[in-house]
């Protein structure tokens, strides 16, 4: 197979699994910002410990610009993951040390990630706040409308949380793609050149849910901390107020308080204070469900989709 149809088979493989994660996981991952939100306690939380139907109302709030740059994002990383590993692989009949292998992955997954952090930044920063907007009346903007509108006048802010981003995804991206490279050949028995699209599929699912899952649970707190940075710099504060709720009957010391977009540390340090440790692993068990879905079912998609191109395309 050519050069030019490989990278054709992976854009295409990875353009389609990005459409139908994104479309699944979303809502999982609307869940997991207003559990993290600064805001939660005040908004998604009642007087008495429950929790307020606010939650779980727009799940697919904020989906429009994820699918717009997932698309790109997914082609340009698997694209360059591709090519890099490629290169650095020694060439057939030679023989690799386990260590080469495994640089091999970590230094091309780092690399496709500089430039896929790069596309969905901003993305991500107009996603999560237009999460936590709530319409005040009927004929009020929509939440990504109104979020898009904030951001355009703003739009260095695109670009919050960036390097909360890249120290996330960097590390946890290259831990990922070790594990999930060394669980599928090592663990599922997946030959690296396999042309069977079930094989390829179960063992993408099964490495790739695992990996994901395990990765995401160490990097809870930096997740949190970036959407706190992300949500700091969004719309006002009195549009994440509930439902229905009347901005001038409710006193000022009900209004949600502003939060921080200052530097990480000072942001990881407030959460600390305010919530103590649990704070920074809020919505930990949905996180790791969320990473453990979308990393197995993407990676399992993608892995079938670039053997079924790759025999019919």
């Amino acid at each position: 197979m050519s050069a030019d149809a490989s990278n054709k088979d992976v854009s295409i493989a990875a353009g389609i699994a990005a459409i139908g994660v994104e479309i699944l996981i979303h809502p999982l991952n609307t869940l997991i910002t207003r559990l993290q939100s600064p805001t939660y306690v005040s908004i998604y939380q009642c007087a008495n410990g429950g929790i307020n139907p606010a939650l779980y109302r727009g799940l697919y709030q904020g989906f429009g610009p994820t699918l717009v740059t997932s698309i790109p994002a997914s082609v340009a990383f698997f694209t360059i993951y591709e090519t890099m590993k490629s290169t650095l692989r020694p060439n057939e009949g030679t023989q690799s040390s386990k260590t080469r292998e495994l640089a091999t992955y970590a230094i091309s997954s780092a690399v496709a990630d500089l430039v896929s952090c790069a596309i969905t930044n901003p993305a991500e920063v107009l996603t999560q706040n237009a999460q936590v907007v709530h319409a005040q009346s009927r004929h009020s903007h929509s939440p990504l409308l109104s979020t898009v509108r904030h951001f355009s006048r703003h739009p260095t802010k695109l670009w919050a949380g960036y390097t909360m981003l890249a120290a996330s995804h960097l590390p946890g991206m290259s831990l990922t793609f070790l594990l999930y490279e060394y669980l599928k050949t090592g663990w599922f028995d997946v030959p690296q050149n396999c042309s069977e699209v079930s094989t390829q599929f179960k063992g993408g699912l099964y490495s790739g849910a695992l990996a994901s899952a395990v990765v995401s649970l160490l990097f809870i707190p930096v997740d949190v901390v970036k959407t706190h940075m992300r949500l700091a710099v969004g719309t006002p504060t009195y549009a994440r107020l509930p439902l229905k709720a009347d901005i001038r009957a409710i006193p000022p010391s009900a209004k949600v308080q502003q939060v921080s977009s200052a530097n990480a540390m000072v942001v990881a340090r407030s959460i600390l204070v305010k919530e103590g440790i649990r704070g920074l692993f809020r919505g930990g068990a949905l996180t790791c469900l969320a990473a453990g879905l979308e990393g197995g079912l993407f990676l399992g998609c993608y892995d079938g989709l670039k053997v079924y191109f790759g025999a019919h395309v």
